[in-house]
C-alpha cells in the first residue's frame, strides 16, 4: 500500500491546462501525503522552471521538446528512460499526462515492473497506435465522462473518472487588476470587459471570438474584448489582422500568454468561451470559482461541465456569432445571485485538490505491490 515515489514525465516545453492540473496533484501529494514528486521534462523548457518553482525533484532531459517523438526517437531514448527508472524504491510509479508522455515512458515503466497511470485529458484518435500506447498503462483516469466515452470497451474497463482538481489564489483581487490593466490599455476602462482565454488553435475558434465580438459592439458599443493566448494554428498578427478587417481593432487588446490564468480572468466582465471538441475545459471552471460569469459552446467537456455546475450560459454548437453574442449579452446583464453562489461553493468544494488528491492515491494503491501486473 505505500506510495513514495510518483514520476511525471513530459516531452513538450510549454505549459497548458493538464501541466496546471497535474503540477496543483503533485503539490498536495507531497504536502498531504509525503509523497516525492518527480517531474522529468526537457532542460531548460518552462515546464522544468514551473516544476522547479513548486519544489518538485527535476529529472532534466537532454532531449529536444516534442509534441509526440517518432518511433525511430523512441527507440533511440529507451535505454535513457530504462537507466533513470532503474532501481527505483517499490512505492514508484509513473503517471502520465498525455499521449506523447505515455508513449515515451510508459513501454520503459512496464519494463522495469513500475505501474503506470495515464491521464486521459484529450480526444485522442481511436486508431491502432494510439490505442496501443494507452494499453501500457494499468490504469486510466478519465476527466470527463465525455473523455472516457471515447475509449473502447476493452479500455474503458481499466478507466475511472476523477475530476480535475481547480484551486486558485483566493486572494487575487480583480478590480485592481482591471485598474491596473486599464491603466495600460485604456479601452479596458471603458465598458465591459469579455475575454478570450487559450491557444490560437482553430478548435478554439478565436477567429469566432471576433466575430462575436463585433456582434456585441453593435448593440454595446463600449464594450471591450482580451484576448490571451499564443500561436498555435494561427498566429497573434493573423488574428489582429482579421480584426483590422472585421473594423473592431480598436476594441480589442491582445495580451499574448500570461501567468497565472486567475489573474487573466478575474479582471474580466465576463468570459467567453466558443471552442469545440473540448474534452473538460478548465476555464469555465476558473471562472466559476473566480465569481466570472462565462458563456460556453454546449459541446463535449464545456457542455458537460456547464450542465453539471451552472454559473454560466451554454450555447449551442451549430449556433453563429450573433447567437453567441446574444448569450453574451444577457450574461452580462445579470443572472440570479442565489444560484450563482451555490454553484461557485459547488464546484468549489467538489474540485479541490484535497478532494482529487485521495481519488488518485486511492488508484496508486490498487496498483501497489503488483508490479508490472496486467489489472483489467
Amino acid at each position: 500500500m505505500r506510495v513514495d515515489r510518483v514520476v511525471f514525465p513530459f516531452t513538450n516545453e510549454k505549459i497548458g491546462g493538464s501541466h496546471v492540473s497535474s503540477f496543483t496533484l503533485g503539490r498536495t501529494l507531497q504536502q498531504d501525503y509525503g509523497v516525492e514528486v518527480v517531474v522529468a521534462a526537457p532542460r531548460d523548457s518552462l515546464i522544468e522552471q514551473v516544476a522547479r518553482e513548486r519544489g518538485f525533484t527535476i529529472w532534466p532531459l537532454g532531449e529536444s521538446p516534442s509534441f509526440r517523438h517518432g518511433l525511430a526517437t523512441e527507440a533511440r531514448l529507451l535505454p535513457r528512460r530504462l537507466s533513470l527508472l532503474s532501481g527505483q524504491p517499490e512505492g514508484t510509479f509513473v503517471h502520465c499526462n498525455d499521449l506523447s508522455a505515455l508513449q515515451s515512458w510508459g513501454p520503459a515503466a512496464r519494463l522495469r515492473g513500475i505501474p503506470v497511470v495515464y491521464h486521459n485529458r484529450a480526444f485522442n484518435r481511436p486508431v491502432a497506435p494510439n490505442l496501443a500506447v494507452i494499453a501500457t498503462a494499468q490504469r486510466i483516469i478519465c476527466i470527463s465522462q465525455a473523455v472516457e466515452q471515447r475509449l473502447p470497451q476493452w479500455l474503458r474497463s481499466r478507466s475511472v473518472l476523477i475530476d480535475n482538481p481547480v484551486e486558485l489564489a483566493e486572494d487575487v483581487d480583480g478590480k485592481a487588476l482591471r485598474n491596473a490593466f486599464a491603466a495600460c490599455h485604456r479601452v479596458a476602462g471603458e465598458g465591459p470587459l469579455i475575454g478570450f482565454i487559450g491557444n490560437f488553435a482553430h478548435r478554439k475558434r478565436p477567429r469566432f471570438f471576433l466575430e462575436m465580438a463585433r456582434a456585441v459592439l453593435i448593440e454595446l458599443p463600449q464594450a471591450a474584448f482580451v484576448i490571451f493566448g499564443r500561436e498555435v494554428d494561427e498566429t497573434q498578427q493573423d488574428l489582429e489582422d482579421f480584426a483590422r478587417q472585421l473594423g473592431i481593432a480598436d476594441r480589442v487588446v491582445f495580451a499574448g500568454f500570461r501567468l497565472p490564468v486567475e489573474e487573466n480572468i478575474a479582471m474580466l466582465d465576463l468570459l467567453a468561451i466558443p471552442a469545440i471538441d473540448e474534452p473538460l475545459g478548465r476555464t469555465p471552471l476558473e471562472a466559476l470559482i473566480l465569481g466570472v460569469p462565462y458563456v460556453a459552446t454546449d459541446d463535449a467537456g464545456l457542455g458537460e461541465t456547464g450542465r453539471r455546475f451552472g454559473g454560466g450560459l451554454l450555447v449551442p454548437l451549430d449556433a453563429g456569432p450573433e447567437a453567441f453574442a446574444r448569450s453574451v449579452r444577457g450574461a452580462l446583464a445579470g443572472s440570479d445571485p442565489i444560484a450563482f453562489a451555490d454553484a461557485r461553493g459547488r464546484a468549489r468544494e467538489t474540485l479541490c485538490a484535497a478532494s482529487h488528491a485521495k481519488r488518485v492515491m486511492e488508484v496508486y494503491r490498487g496498483l501497489s505491490g503488483r508490479r508490472g501486473s496486467d489489472q483489467k
